[in-house]
């Protein structure tokens, strides 16, 4: 009878630890969100309206440079970012794409409050800013793409030997 329970014991450990090993084999784990590509667009739209308000800026001569010139782009523009960041915050699993976001919404603010508080805008400066720009919207659009990912390139297991 000690041997028969013992058997039974053992049976039913086994049963579970396969039951969990099939439960696991069919288990995935996240760590990033989903590729998505309306925000993709919205990001390449986005840093091209960046672009050319530089572009426009640069244009101008120096002295015409007022905030007031431009004030209405820049709440364009920045109201364009923050929708960025609303939906890089509303999505789960996307804390890199949501800092970059809230990084150059920042910056935004930052550099608009400048001008308006000095009322002009230097060439050396506006080309600065262009290229931090163009590099956060290029970060931001390189993580967003690499959520699309083939299966096999998000498979390490099918990695070469």
């Amino acid at each position: 009878m000690r041997i028969s329970r013992q058997l039974s014991n053992h049976l039913l450990r086994f049963s579970f630890f396969l039951l969990v090993a099939f439960a696991l084999g069919g288990c995935t784990v996240k760590l990033v969100a989903d590729y998505d590509s309306v925000t993709f667009e919205e990001i390449l739209k986005v840093g091209k309206k960046v672009d050319k308000f530089y572009g426009d800026l640069l244009e101008t001569k120096p002295g015409d440079r007022t905030y007031q010139k431009f004030s209405a782009q820049y709440v364009e523009i920045e109201t364009d970012i923050r929708s960025l960041v609303t939906r890089n915050i509303a999505r789960a699993l996307n804390e890199e794409s949501t800092q970059i976001s809230e990084i150059t919404l920042n910056l935004w603010v930052k550099y608009k409050g400048a001008h308006k508080t000095k009322d002009t805008y230097s060439d050396g400066t506006a080309k600065l800013d262009r290229n931090r720009f163009t590099r956060l919207f290029a970060a931001a659009a390189s993580a967003e793409r690499a959520k699309n990912l083939d299966a096999d390139d998000k498979d390490v297991t099918k990695d070469s030997k």
